[in-house]
């Protein structure tokens, strides 16, 4: 159960701190001004990574044992965020950056985090000499790797949440405390990603700033090696090149086309690969979502090559890495370009898309669906809602009371949590409330999935200027596939196919706001009361 408060609690911190820290910006000089090298045209605030950043500090704070190597983690994650926070503020000079780094990356080895098997060495333990040093370069790279990485909307946050998502597969693979405890810390940081981009899918109201990229990439790269090294062992030691390869990738191309120039390896240009594929006609959207299918490639590759040898895994790192570049040289010899012939054609063209009795029949059944859904789950925990207290049944009502008289904003917040609560309950809690087994049969998620096919067609006879597809909706495909095609771990795919569904049909929902949809908007929010009053008792904190 922890793992799924830690993600909660740091989205919920994130998307509740993000809005305040966007109103007071400008007031603490935490705006990113455009300029030549950026792809924005007006200000932004760049204050998001504090937001992303006590979400993860606080929920692993809550839910992580803070043993030695997690306590370590968690103060060198506090020393990148001080330092990141001043780099946001007053612009630091590389060396302090620098600094700051350092002394992150040695409070975490102190808690004897480190690389201590590397390739092509077998079983055999590296020297300290060696290790040491390896690891102060590899986290340090990785650092710099996803903050350079951070330029265009939701890209590196986009990248990391998919890389976060795969090293909590990883984790929990290894069955054991050690892999649980993996699991919530790097849970805790795609929560927190999470929540920031719900505020930097393009366009963009936020900007993460060296504040929450260095954050996250420290993270990153001291994840993979607590997985590869501690909590599972029997993975390749290489395999973090997978996990973070896009990054790496990109930051070793940028510098040597750098030094080849004969300039600084760390001199600002506009040559990462967001930049060629923007050159090479794609929108805004469609490189984020190419970069997202390319990390995509990569750790699928992980996944499929985390117990192979040394030589495999690297030869995959670099025939995947090669093949791209390949691809991109090509591009540019032939000038090649993206053109986009269709954009702005009409997409109900048959005749039947344009009936307004379809368009109207669809809401309404997701609407419906989406509150019978809940209702079902209430119905099953009916005896346990009439053994609750006075006092609970008093927050319940108090509770409801207060959702109805909140803003809209808050509103939508609180629907998307009950309902995503909702849908991965009854396998989350399965031990606790044995009376939720009969809605994991095979009949509700049937259920759902006609409801993602009404959703499909929904869309369909929406138009584009209505309803509008965003970058996180790859990000969610990827998810899908990831958890269908590629986990075996138990409640992975059945949780990943209902939040699907549940998620676009919610969305649809939401985006359609001149259109009522009360029945979900109330159920749902009455179901998330109820769920969080039954289930805290039960967590003996």
């Amino acid at each position: 159960m922890n793992l799924f408060l830690s993600f909660a609690c740091s989205i919920i911190i994130s998307i509740v701190l993000i809005p305040v820290l966007i109103k007071y910006a400008t007031a603490l000089r935490l705006v990113d001004q455009p300029n030549a090298r950026k792809v924005h045209t007006v200000a932004i605030p760049r204050c998001g990574g504090i937001g992303l950043a006590a979400g993860a500090i606080s929920a692993m704070s809550l839910f992580a044992p803070m043993q030695e190597e997690i306590f370590g983690l968690f103060i060198g994650g506090l020393i990148i965020l001080t330092f990141g926070i001043l780099d946001d503020r007053f612009d630091l000079h590389y060396k302090w950056k620098f600094l700051g780094q350092f002394l992150a990356v040695f409070a975490v080895m102190i808690g004897g985090v480190y690389i201590q098997y590397i390739p092509f060495n077998g079983l055999e333990v590296a020297s300290l000499v060696f290790a040491l040093p390896l690891t102060v370069f590899f986290v340090v790279g990785v650092i710099n790797a996803v903050n350079l990485s951070d330029g265009l909307d939701g890209l590196a946050a986009g990248i990391m949440l998919l890389s976060f998502s795969a090293m909590v597969y990883l984790a929990l693979e290894a069955n054991g405390a050690n892999g649980v405890k993996g699991a919530v810390v790097a849970l805790a940081v795609a929560g927190g990603i999470v929540g920031f981009l719900w505020y930097n899918t393009h366009p963009a109201i936020v900007f993460m700033g060296d504040t929450g990229s260095q954050y996250i990439g420290f993270m990153a790269a001291f994840l993979s090696i607590l997985l590869t090294q501690k909590i599972n062992p029997a993975l390749n030691p290489a395999l973090p090149l997978l996990l973070l390869g896009l990054p790496i990738l990109d930051t070793l191309t940028v510098m040597a086309r750098r030094i080849r120039a004969g300039r600084s390896p760390f001199s600002p240009d506009k040559t990462h690969i967001h930049h060629k594929l923007m050159e090479y006609g794609f929108t805004h959207a469609e490189a984020v979502g190419c970069i997202y299918l390319i990390q995509g490639v990569f750790l699928g590759s992980a996944f499929a090559f985390r117990y192979s040898s040394d030589l495999i895994v690297i030869g995959i790192y670099l025939l995947i890495s090669s093949t791209l570049l390949f691809l991109f040289y090509v591009a540019s010899k032939t000038e090649w370009s993206l053109h986009h012939a269709y954009e702005n054609k009409e997409r109900r063209g048959w005749s039947l898309w344009r009936q307004n009795w379809l368009f109207q029949s669809c809401r309404c059944y997701i609407n419906y669906a989406l509150g019978l859904f809940v209702c079902s789950q209430l119905y099953c925990l009916r005896d346990r809602l009439y053994e609750l207290s006075a006092e609970n049944m008093i927050f319940i009502f108090t509770g409801f009371v207060f959702f109805i008289l909140a803003p809209r904003k808050f509103k939508n917040i609180w629907i998307r949590f009950s309902l995503y609560i909702s849908a991965i309950f009854a396998d989350v809690m399965s031990d606790n409330f044995p009376e939720m087994a009969i809605h994991t049969h095979w009949i509700v998620d049937l259920f759902l999935v006609l409801l993602i096919a009404i959703v499909t067609i929904a869309i369909r006879v929406t138009r584009k200027s209505k309803f509008r597809l965003t970058t996180q909706d790859m990000l969610v495909v990827l998810f899908v596939f990831g958890g269908v095609l590629l986990i075996d771990v138990q409640y992975i795919e059945h949780m990943t196919l209902r939040l699907f569904c549940v998620v676009y049909a919610l969305e649809y929902l939401l985006h359609r706001e001149i259109y009522p949809f009360r029945f979900t908007c109330y159920s749902s929010s009455l179901a998330g009361l109820i769920i969080l009053t039954l289930v805290f008792p039960t967590l003996n904190l």
